[in-house]
């Protein structure tokens, strides 16, 4: 669906969301121009560990302090917890589906205690919710809730949490690699030699304008991260590409970043190779408020992190090196799996058409036109790319 929201003030709330991840007393401001979008009346970031039924909510817009405390107060009731897990990244949770889900009815809802001694008494009746992180048990989620005074999440809001989730969950990630340095602009640079992650900040050609230790170490070991000839390289073509390719949305225009470039996966050329297999996010510098002082003439910083022994699923690593939304990520596995399309729709719950639709896109977006080349290509980046878990 395409949303009706002036370019102009798309860019401007896009810019307070990445400019959150360099000074994070900016989330708020974020949140409160994103519920802007659609209305919303209470806007958070929210950790949730669906196992011990606990919520952190490090970041939030629109609610006082009595009203956090009492949500994680209460936040064990809520009637969700069991369904929580079914959203994978990307993905949006809003109250009707997450109903459906749950096999219960509206009024169950409204009358649950949860409802009735926290969302009622703030004035809250809907939430258009979008994963960022969902792994053993903890789901990460930008929360846009909106009061009764006006209609349910629709289509317009589920689009709207589309557009926003890529830019929360890339400011989110860089946020968490750069988490307790200093972040005062003044100090960038020392910030970024104090990290443990390789940082390049690079130009719109994907030159390197500066380099960190930590990066300058793996241009040593030859890898994963290369500088050829003064310019951003790996040892893998797809991953090249995703990353250039998210630098020159970077440089144009931050709005189209969609999830190209965000956990792109990058490996040396040997599995005993130091930092063998790593992933990589661009994160962009030209626009916003703060950004753009921070390194004169960078238009992106490259983010690069040693994967610890467990690289990106599939469907994130694929939307990642080929600018795919979750659901195309996913429309392909299953097409490259060897299903047909009414297998694909009956896998993901989507009609045959929307696979059709995110079928020719996989097609255009990664250069193939058959369902062997997209079983080739898929078979080509699940080994060695992809750890097993």
């Amino acid at each position: 669906m395409k949303v009706d929201i002036d370019p102009e003030t798309l860019s401007a709330v896009i810019g307070k969301i990445y400019d959150s991840a360099i000074d994070p007393t900016l989330w708020p401001v974020a949140l409160e121009s994103m519920c802007g979008l659609i209305g919303g009346t209470f806007g958070y970031i929210g950790l949730f560990d669906t196992h011990n039924r606990t919520m952190n909510l490090p970041y939030h817009w629109g609610g006082d302090t009595e009203m956090v405390r009492s949500y994680e107060t209460l936040v064990p009731l809520s009637p969700f917890w069991d369904v929580m897990t079914q959203y994978q990244i990307g993905q949006i949770a809003f109250t009707s589906d997450l109903i459906e889900k749950m096999g219960v009815t509206e009024d169950d809802v409204l009358n649950s205690s949860f409802f009735k001694q926290w969302a009622q008494p703030n004035a809250l009746r809907d939430v258009a919710a979008g994963v960022f992180i969902n792994a053993g048990g903890h789901i990460g989620s930008v929360n846009l809730h909106t009061p009764p005074t006006r209609d349910l999440v629709g289509p317009r809001d589920l689009a709207v949490m589309e557009l926003l989730l890529p830019h929360a969950r890339r400011a989110v990630t860089i946020g968490g690699l750069i988490e307790k340095k200093s972040q005062a602009a003044a100090a960038f640079d020392a910030t970024l030699d104090a990290l443990t992650s390789a940082v390049i900040l690079v130009d719109a050609e994907g030159r390197i304008l500066q380099a960190n230790q930590a990066a300058q170490n793996m241009f040593s070991a030859c890898g994963p991260i290369l500088s050829l000839h003064g310019e951003l390289a790996t040892h893998q073509a797809d991953a090249t590409n995703a990353l250039r390719a998210a630098i020159g949305h970077a440089a144009i225009n931050e709005s189209e970043l969609g999830y190209g470039g965000i956990g792109v996966p990058v490996r040396n050329r040997s599995s005993d190779a130091p930092f063998a297999h790593s992933i990589a996010h661009v994160f962009p510098l030209k626009a916003g408020k703060l950004r753009p002082g921070l390194s004169l003439g960078a238009v992106a910083a490259v983010f690069v992190t040693p994967a610890q022994g467990v690289s990106a699923p599939p469907v994130e690593a694929l939307a990642a090196l080929y600018d795919l939304t979750p659901t195309e990520a996913r429309v392909m596995i299953e097409i490259a799996s060897g299903k047909n399309r009414a297998a694909t729709a009956i896998a993901l719950g989507i009609a045959d058409s929307t696979v059709k639709t995110h079928l020719a896109r996989v097609f255009e977006k990664t250069g193939t036109s058959e369902q062997p080349e997209l079983a080739k290509l898929v078979a080509s980046l699940t080994s060695p790319v992809f750890l097993k878990r």
